[in-house]
């Protein structure tokens, strides 16, 4: 009676074992199999799985097609932003108090943008060291090295952490309080809500979905080839000129940031890399319209560069829906005909 009371004992054990195995195996982990069902659905999905907030611009009506199982968090939102032409990055609101944040995202989710806010986004275009992915980490995990700012306010700690940090920041243009005590270094999402704390304010972690244009991220006014918004993240102003100065400095910036978080084996080949691209865009910068594009174009057909876009390519691709690439191939067609019918005028 004993042994049998062990031996049941021991398989109840082992069972007991094996289904935390099986749970842990699947913690975090993102599965959404839908056929035409609305966004919101898989956005509460999302949600639920993943313990986080997820806020978008587009119809939340829109039906979606979606097929992924056991995926990382940021893959299957990866996915759902190809399936529904988006883009998404993580936001950090800060306000005075809760409702002033809770204002600014419906604002959003209503498919315009806070008045009276400001924000701080310096985008990276590829990785330093070579690192690219078709899928990105995980931009709460994104390690800031807290460095003191000329201004010791929120609003210097919120552009610092734009230039260090692959994440967007929101704030109040009137709400700029003293930041007594520094945040400590470490992963964004960490650092967040102690940047918030010392600074006295409310603060939201917020995957943000938005549909082209993207909303808050994207500024009205041109494009520098090489260097992305044609106005500063920010808000910054002082016109189109003075305005892409300010975001060469900032994206300059940026990933000389991202190259410090590199082994130290690797940052000597990585800033030497950087440097060669600045110099080349730099010689290019004041060129004419006509010798600049192809002279451009030129450059990024490098066996190199080619290599690391059709990586980020074919991971998109795989992504999309059947129609999806059917529309889009339509659509290349469609502009080469365009263009070809344009040469022989």
């Amino acid at each position: 009676m004993k042994r049998q009371q062990v031996l049941l004992g021991s398989t109840i054990l082992l069972l007991v074992v094996g289904i935390i195995r099986w749970v842990w195996s699947g913690w975090g982990l993102i599965t959404v199999e839908v056929n035409d069902k609305p966004l919101a659905e898989i956005i509460r999905s999302i949600e639920k799985q993943a313990g986080i907030v997820l806020k978008t611009n587009m119809d939340t009506a829109k039906p979606v097609t979606m097929h992924v199982r056991k995926v990382p968090l940021t893959e299957a939102i990866e996915t759902l932003g190809e399936r529904t032409d988006s883009r998404w990055r993580v936001g950090y609101f800060f306000a005075p108090d809760a409702g002033a944040v809770k204002g600014a995202l419906d604002t959003i989710s209503g498919g315009k943008r806070p008045e009276g806010w400001k924000n701080f986004e310096v985008p990276l275009f590829g990785r330093p060291g070579g690192g690219e992915s078709a899928v990105r980490m995980d931009p709460r995990r994104d390690v800031w090295n807290v460095k003191e700012p000329a201004e010791k306010t929120l609003h210097g700690f919120l552009q610092a952490a734009a230039t260090g940090v692959s994440a967007s920041f929101a704030c109040p243009d009137e709400f700029n309080p003293a930041v007594g005590k520094m945040p400590p270094s470490g992963a964004i999402g960490k650092a967040a809500p102690k940047l918030a704390q010392a600074a006295g304010a409310q603060f939201q972690e917020v995957f943000l979905l938005m549909g082209r244009p993207m909303g808050m991220a994207d500024e009205e006014g041109g494009r520098d080839d090489e260097s992305g918004p044609g106005r500063p993240p920010g808000g910054a102003g002082g016109g189109r000129d003075r305005g892409r100065r300010t975001d060469r400095e900032l994206m300059k910036a940026r990933t000389l940031a991202e190259i410090e978080k590199l082994p130290a084996a690797e940052q000597p080949a990585a800033r030497a890399e950087f440097e060669e691209q600045e110099k080349f865009f730099a010689s290019v910068r004041e060129l004419p319209e006509g010798e600049r594009r192809p002279k451009i174009e030129e450059h990024f057909s490098q066996p190199g560069m080619m290599d690391k876009m059709q990586e980020r390519r074919l991971g998109a691709e795989e992504r999309k829906s059947p129609d999806q690439r059917l529309q889009r191939y339509e659509k290349y067609v469609q502009r080469k005909q365009q263009v070809k019918g344009a040469a022989n005028k």
